[in-house]
C-alpha cells in the first residue's frame, strides 16, 4: 500500500522535490500511528490524511527559498519605518503571516531590507510608512528615487488628532491609504459588527441597522439586574486632547447629589486592575457595572478604539466621546454620546437607568441581532496582501494628503495661512 501511494506521488511531484520529501515523512508518520492503534482506518483514508498535511506544510516551503528565487507573480512590500510597532508587527517578514492565517493571497513577501532587490529601490512594489514616524519625516527622510508604478503606503491605526502630518511634502505622495477610517483603501479596524449568523455587517458608512428587538431574554435581564456599579473608566493617559480628563471630573460632581460615582482604574484613578490580566477586569465590568466610559483621546473621523467593544463585549453600556459618527459602529439606542449631552443630562439618564430596570434593558434591545468582534489581525493582513495584488488597485496619488488624513490640519500644525488675499 505505501509502496503504491510513494508510487503515485513521485509521479506528480517528480519536480518538487521539497514536496515528494514531505509527502514521504508524513506517510511514514501517519503509518506508525496507523499501525500502533486499533482505530479502522482504509489506506485510502491513510494517503488522504498524509496528502493534506504535506499540503498543508509544504507552503512554508517558500518561507525558506532566497527571495530572489521566489516564482514570479510575488508582491515585495519594503517596510520603511520600524518592524516592531503595533501595528506593523502584525505583517512579519517574509510570507509567514499572510501563510498563518491562511489568506486567500498569499504572493506577498514583506522585508526591511532596503538592499533586498540589488539595492534598488525603484523595484519593490510597495513601500509602507508607519504614520507615528511619517508625523516626524522631512523630504530628506524619504527614499531617494521613486518608480511610477509603485504604491507608497501609508499606515496608522492611531488618531489623527495626535499624528497629523505637517510637511507639505506628502501631498500628491501616497497612493494608498491603511488606517481606521471607513474610507481608506484597507481599512484597519478596531473592532467590526457582525449579524445573528456571524457575517462581518460594518461598522459603515451607511449603516443600515434592523429594527431592535421588543423582548429581551430572561437570562439577559437577570444578568443585568445583578450590577451593582454606575460606571468604570480604564485609563493609563491622564491628559488627552480630546479633553475627556476634565469631562469624567465634572461628571462626578454631576453625580453627586445621586449617590453615584465613576470608578477610575489604572494610572489616573484609585483602583487598580492589571492589563496584563484582560479576563479579569473585563468579567469585573460585566458583572458589576451599567455603563463603561469609552472615551477617546482625541477628536478624528471614525477613529473609533476597543474601548467600545470592551463595552459592549462585557454587557456594559458604552458612554462614548470622540470624533466619530457613533452610528456607523453602534445601533441608536445603545450607547449614550457625551458629546452631544450635557454634563448633567448625562449624570441625569446614568442615575435614570441605574435606578430603572426597564429603562436599563431598552439599550439591549440590540443584543439578540449583533456582536462585536475584535479578532480582525488575520482579516486586515491578509487584506492588505489582496489590495497588492488588486487588478484594480490604482497608482494615483492623494494630491491633498494632509486633509484628507487631517481637515484641520493648518491648526492643528500651526501653518499660517498664507493665501493671495492676505498678501
Amino acid at each position: 500500500m505505501v509502496r503504491l501511494a510513494l508510487h503515485k506521488m513521485h509521479q506528480k511531484l517528480a519536480v518538487r522535490p521539497i514536496l515528494f520529501l514531505c509527502f514521504v515523512v508524513s506517510l511514514v508518520t501517519t503509518t506508525l500511528f496507523y499501525f500502533s492503534t486499533v482505530v479502522s482506518t482504509s489506506p485510502q483514508e491513510l494517503v488522504r490524511a498524509a496528502l493534506e498535511e504535506c499540503a498543508r506544510d509544504s507552503r512554508y516551503a517558500e518561507v525558506y527559498r532566497r527571495p530572489d528565487r521566489l516564482p514570479p507573480g510575488y508582491k515585495y512590500l519594503l517596510l520603511w519605518s520600524p518592524p516592531d510597532i503595533e501595528p506593523i508587527v502584525g505583517l512579519g517578514s517574509s510570507q509567514r503571516a499572510f501563510l498563518d492565517h491562511n489568506c486567500s493571497v498569499v504572493n506577498c513577501y514583506v522585508t526591511t531590507d532596503r538592499n533586498l532587490l540589488g539595492g534598488d529601490l525603484t523595484r519593490f512594489d510597495a513601500i509602507l510608512f508607519d504614520g507615528r514616524h511619517v508625523a516626524k519625516m522631512k523630504r530628506k527622510h524619504l527614499p531617494p528615487v521613486r518608480h511610477p508604478r509603485q504604491l507608497y503606503i501609508y499606515f496608522n491605526s492611531e488618531s489623527a488628532d495626535n499624528y497629523p502630518v505637517c510637511d507639505e511634502c506628502f501631498d500628491d505622495f501616497f497612493n494608498m491609504t491603511v488606517t481606521y477610517r471607513l474610507d481608506s483603501d484597507v481599512p484597519w479596524l478596531y473592532f467590526a459588527v457582525q449579524d445573528a449568523l456571524g457575517h462581518v455587517v460594518g461598522p459603515q458608512a451607511n449603516m443600515r441597522w434592523a429594527q431592535p428587538a421588543r423582548i429581551i431574554s430572561s437570562p439577559l435581564l437577570d444578568r443585568l439586574a445583578r450590577k451593582t456599579r454606575a460606571a468604570a473608566w480604564f485609563v493609563s493617559n491622564c491628559w488627552s486632547r480630546s479633553g475627556r480628563e476634565h469631562l469624567v471630573n465634572y461628571l462626578q460632581k454631576a453625580l453627586v447629589p445621586y449617590k453615584l460615582q465613576v470608578d477610575v482604574f489604572g494610572q489616573c484613578g484609585r483602583l487598580k486592575c492589571s492589563r496584563t490580566v484582560d479576563t479579569f477586569c473585563d468579567k469585573l465590568i460585566e458583572r458589576d457595572y451599567y455603563f463603561y466610559l469609552a472615551l477617546e483621546n482625541s477628536f478624528a473621523e471614525d477613529y473609533v478604539t476597543e474601548k467600545v467593544w470592551r463595552a459592549v463585549n462585557n454587557t456594559a453600556v458604552p458612554v462614548v466621546l470622540g470624533g466619530a459618527q457613533y452610528d456607523r459602529f453602534l445601533p441608536p439606542g445603545s450607547y449614550l454620546d457625551a458629546g452631544q449631552l450635557s454634563v448633567a443630562e448625562l449624570a441625569k439618564r446614568i442615575a435614570h437607568a441605574v435606578r430603572s430596570p426597564t429603562y436599563y434593558s431598552r439599550f439591549f434591545r440590540w443584543r439578540e441581532l449583533y456582536s462585536w468582534t475584535n479578532k480582525l489581525l488575520e482579516k486586515n493582513v491578509c487584506a492588505v496582501c489582496a489590495a497588492l495584488h488588486a487588478p484594480r488597485m490604482s497608482t494615483a496619488r492623494y494630491g491633498h494628503f494632509r486633509r484628507w488624513w487631517h481637515p484641520e490640519y493648518e491648526e492643528r500644525c500651526g501653518i499660517k495661512d498664507l493665501s493671495p488675499s492676505l498678501l
